[in-house]
């Protein structure tokens, strides 16, 4: 079998948020959150406007409805559903540009899920640009399981707007969690599902942004991959790579082809767009892939400082698949 690390990774990673700038003629769609890594986008309106890229910003991100708001460059604001692609749909076919970054990094889940599916199934020339944290938060008072303070709860599993997939009912399935440092996360999800043991398939980030990474993974997910014996069948894929998950993904879905599958995107960001365009590559195959996600709230000030930019050339990516 073809080893993961030869196969074509789309990716182009910058050592500081200064030394990346977005290439015009292009669409920048970001939003800015309470973490720092999210927020340098704003400083570069001014810069790159006579450059030919238009900013798009996510202004408000509503899980209660799954909308959201997002500010033109003229100052328009365009409300928009999660749960409809036709308005999905329509918010894409109005942007500038046919090339599109999409800067996931203050944005939550559900929305920049949406708009990947959204530019995806136009046609247009898709990255995704994340940047990752200096540094996460350590809790004050770790429990077990917990030593990042991270979220402050989980809402509980639902499926992503727009990504909701009807399922039988057997109970022999495939579950996929990919893990990250937050344990109870991992504990919810087997509690809720239920799965056979023998059919957990963990998905470690290694190597890990950084070294030591991946033994936190393990330390905050110890109980349940012991208590499960799903450290028998941990798979590893590399941290800041959507497109290692996607393979890594694959060759589990190809190894249990009479299983539904159900990968959960409980970890790094990267793995979570490998989570996306694997079930979207997937959506018309024989074999029932879905996303299931416990939706959690997270906490304001979870990381400082920003690092490495990585933008993934999704659209690239995907018609290699």
């Amino acid at each position: 079998m073809e080893a993961v690390r030869e196969r074509p990774l789309f990716t182009k990673y910058y050592d500081s948020v200064a030394q990346f700038q977005p290439e015009g003629p292009s669409t920048y769609i970001y939003a800015a959150s309470l973490e720092e890594r999210s927020a340098f986008a704003d400083a570069w309106l001014t810069a790159q406007r006579s450059g030919g890229v238009q900013f798009v910003r996510i202004v408000e991100q509503r899980h209660e409805d799954a909308q959201f708001r997002a500010r033109l460059d003229d100052g328009t604001e365009i409300p928009v559903s999660l749960r409809s692609r036709g308005q999905l749909s329509s918010f894409v076919d109005g942007l500038a540009t046919r090339r599109v970054y999409l800067d996931i990094t203050g944005q939550d889940q559900s929305t920049w899920a949406g708009l990947l599916r959204a530019c995806l199934a136009k046609r247009i020339e898709t990255m995704v640009v994340y940047t990752e944290p200096m540094e996460y938060s350590y809790s004050t008072a770790p429990i077990e399981g917990e030593i990042f303070d991270l979220s402050e709860r989980i809402r509980g599993l639902e499926p992503l707007p727009g990504f909701a997939r009807l399922h039988g009912s057997s109970d022999d399935f495939i579950l996929v969690p990919l893990l990250g440092f937050e344990g109870p996360r991992f504990a919810y999800l087997v509690q809720q599902l239920q799965p056979d043991s023998d059919n957990i398939y963990p998905i470690v980030g290694l190597p890990g942004f950084r070294h030591e990474y991946p033994f936190y993974t393990y330390w905050c997910n110890k109980t349940t991959l012991v208590s499960t014996r799903a450290y028998r069948q941990v798979r590893y894929a590399r941290a800041n790579c959507p497109f290692s998950l996607f393979h890594v993904a694959s060759d589990i879905m190809h190894r249990n082809a009479e299983k539904p599958l159900r990968i959960a995107p409980i970890g790094t960001k990267p793995h979570a767009v490998g989570a996306v365009l694997f079930v979207l590559a997937n959506a018309s195959s024989g074999q029932l892939v879905e996303l299931v996600y416990d939706h959690p709230i997270r906490k304001a000030k979870r990381t400082s400082g920003a690092s490495r930019v990585a933008v993934y050339y999704v659209s690239s990516f995907l018609p290699a698949t």
